[in-house]
């Protein structure tokens, strides 16, 4: 395990401690972090800011089955949005989450070049340490 998901879960642990006091140590449990998927990225990241004091939430850019007409329906966010939206001391923050060799798309690339001309901060994440130490840099 590496070193920024150790601290993750220490610090899951000491907020967990402050809001759950009367709790013994050993009944609590930090859970499963992991970078080496999407989704896995997503949550470190996602946990990490809320821990932070960062105001995040993920989007689902997903389509939508539809049991009725027995297909997908394109979901209603706008093409290239962003897995995750935080804002912290002030700035707005657009975090997507690529794993693998996944990289960004025409849309995506739109997006982050609007949310940079207008004062925001777009960051792609390939894995917690990187983002983890972005992120503390820009704190």
């Amino acid at each position: 395990m590496n070193a920024a998901i150790t601290e993750l879960k220490t610090m899951y642990l000491r907020d967990h401690k402050q809001r759950y006091p009367s709790l013994p140590d050993p009944a609590r449990v930090a859970p499963t972090y992991t970078d080496k998927t999407a989704n896995g990225l997503t949550k470190c990241i996602l946990e990490y800011l809320r821990l932070k004091g960062a105001f995040v939430s993920r989007l689902n850019n997903q389509g939508v089955y539809d049991k009725k007409l027995q297909r997908y329906r394109k979901g209603m966010n706008r093409r290239g949005l962003p897995d995750i939206l935080a804002t912290f001391n002030g700035k707005s923050l657009f975090i997507e989450v690529k794993a693998g060799r996944d990289k960004l798309s025409e849309y995506q690339e739109t997006i982050k070049q609007e949310q940079e001309q207008s004062g925001g901060i777009y960051y792609t994440a390939h894995n917690f340490s990187s983002f983890k130490t972005w992120f503390d840099e820009l704190t």
